[in-house]
């Protein structure tokens, strides 16, 4: 018998995704009233790489609190913002057998916050080093490289047995085309430009998440 499903696994971004703001990085960013621009040219530039970008980020924050924990970090990102419709979106691909992972270049604080308390079936994000005592070192922990989201998505496949064709992605930057190009099918979720939406194969722009589960639950149709 041919399997009903659409897909067998949906990959979510999460920040502008799941999260209702640009990156959970830059929420640190403006909780502390720093500016990470420099960084993040010298990133997009090619002059640094993903490690030395989080080092420069967090080297921001730590400027500002140089005793800064995990704990304290929690509690900056604790009122973030989420867009609605996630649990529903999660549940109804659940209930049709499909995983739904998120894969992220952000922060795992709050990727395994959103995982758990709406019942993503696994996650991969970056994160922050710290010692023993929860006092951040100043280094980053990474998991996702940014400008190649496919190896992390990859990652998934080979954990859950899924064909690339059977697997949907859904994110809204630039950083996530390679993500899409991975996939049998791309939704570009309120894109943040038009080279987002000519690389996704639909554009959703929605206030609410489950506006893109037509789009996978009935095969783009």
């Amino acid at each position: 018998m041919e399997n009903a499903r659409s897909f067998d696994l949906v990959a979510f971004d999460m920040d502008g995704v799941l999260v209702d703001y640009s990156s959970c990085w830059t929420w640190v960013h403006h909780h502390f009233g720093v500016d990470n621009e420099p960084a993040l040219l010298s990133f997009v530039n090619g002059e640094i790489d993903d490690k030395e970008f989080m080092r420069r980020d967090i080297a921001l924050w730590r400027d500002r609190d140089p005793k800064l924990d995990l704990d304290g970090l929690r509690c900056i990102l604790e009122p973030l913002p989420y867009n609605a419709g996630i649990g529903e979106t999660v549940a109804a691909l659940k209930e049709r057998g499909i995983k739904a992972v998120i894969v992220s270049g952000g922060l795992d604080i709050v990727a395994e916050r959103i995982a758990e308390r709406y019942g993503f079936d696994d996650f991969i994000a970056n994160g922050v080093e710290s010692d023993e005592s929860g006092q951040l070192t100043g280094e980053g922990v990474l998991r996702v490289e940014l400008l190649n989201k496919k190896l992390a998505l990859d990652a998934f496949l080979s954990k859950y047995s899924v064909r690339r064709e059977r697997a949907a992605c859904v994110g809204d930057s630039f950083i996530d085309i390679p993500m899409f190009k991975a996939c049998g099918m791309s939704i570009a979720f309120n894109p943040i430009d038009q080279r987002v939406s000519n690389n996704a194969t639909f554009v959703v722009r929605d206030r609410n998440l489950s506006a893109v589960l037509p789009y996978i639950l009935n095969n783009g149709k």
